[in-house]
């Protein structure tokens, strides 16, 4: 039996905007193409659902038109909308603005996402079949924190599954919010840049610029003290490289199929999506993991956010992973 995957994050609007390049301060130029399309949370939502997971989104929404944008794209991927309903406000857009050499450059709102009332999450019962999702950047909104903390001291040392996607704002995490997380015991998901930068806070490693831990050996020995510090079981994703799952004392490396990337902006949204739907669909966690591998590594042959492959092409890739490892993609295109 399936369980469900409860989404504490935040669903945005994207309006994504190509032009030749930024103007002069004061100046204005014409977008060469532009899109406007659901975005933050929602990617994690979009690669869940790939898996056929059932999903529940518990952030708040607004009453305005990016708002509506919103609650049609969860109702086209058959995504119940249980959070408040924030009125007077709308849900919060990112303009993203991408150069044609690649570069981007964001500016975003603060919508109805980002005001949840402190008890939000409280009457969430997860059974335990059930996975939460939480991402770090809801502890940059005051509310959100206030929500999540409740949360937290509701669940505290239980026997929830709990995905925490550290994300790249972990460097302004303060005390409290680590705390937060630590009290619900959750399975830390980090890059190499996120790892370096919480070593570097626990002084497990010098520095925290995020060159991260060089050599396999290396990489095993940062997820296990990680882990061991954080009191939980921990993935270090390390691109190409494949993931290292610290869990009880040991680390296991998680291989990944080898592709040649030409976007990696969906890759980490892709990876936790799918991660969570595996895990929920019951099989064991290090299966989760090399499927959340393939579908991260498959989201970078494709351009946009929300690019997570299906689970015909997801299977396919974790198969032939078996079979031949890295290179058994490699030579079988």
């Amino acid at each position: 039996m399936s369980g469900t995957v409860h989404h504490l994050g935040q669903v945005v609007i994207d309006l994504a905007l190509g032009i030749t390049g930024l103007p002069d301060r004061g100046g204005d130029v014409f977008a060469d193409s532009a899109m406007l399309t659901p975005g933050g949370g929602f990617n994690v939502i979009y690669a869940a659902r790939r898996l056929d997971a059932e999903i529940i989104y518990h952030g708040a929404l607004g009453d305005g038109p990016f708002a509506e944008l919103a609650r049609d794209a969860l109702v086209r991927l058959g995504v119940e909308a249980a959070g408040p309903t924030i009125p007077g406000a709308d849900t919060g857009i990112c303009v993203a603005l991408t150069e044609e050499g690649g570069e981007r450059t964001f500016v975003s709102t603060r919508g109805a996402e980002t005001m949840e009332p402190e008890d939000a999450f409280t009457g969430i019962v997860p059974g335990p079949e059930d996975v939460v999702y939480i991402s770090g950047y809801s502890f940059s909104h005051v509310a959100s924190t206030r929500a999540l903390s409740r949360f937290s001291e509701v669940h505290a040392d239980g026997d929830l599954r709990v995905l925490a996607d550290v994300g790249p704002l972990v460097a302004d995490f303060s005390d409290e919010q680590i705390e937060i997380l630590r009290r619900l015991h959750p399975l830390w998901s980090v890059n190499e840049r996120e790892a370096a930068i919480l070593a570097a806070r626990f002084g497990i490693a010098e520095g925290g610029t995020g060159e991260g831990t060089s050599g396999e050996e290396g990489t095993a020995g940062l997820a296990e003290r990680l882990a061991d510090r954080l009191g939980s079981d921990l993935v270090l994703r390390k691109g190409p490289e494949g993931a290292w799952f610290a869990r009880g004392g040991g680390v296991v490396r998680i291989p990944t199929p080898w592709v040649e990337a030409i976007d990696t902006n969906g890759a980490g949204d892709a990876h936790s999506g799918v991660l969570c739907a595996a895990w929920t669909s019951g099989v064991p966690l290090e299966e989760a993991l090399l499927l959340a591998n393939c579908a991260g590594a498959l989201s970078t042959t494709r351009r946009g956010p929300a690019t997570c492959p299906s689970r015909a092409e997801i299977d396919e890739a974790a198969t032939r992973l078996r079979n031949g490892g890295a290179e058994g993609l490699r030579n079988g295109g």
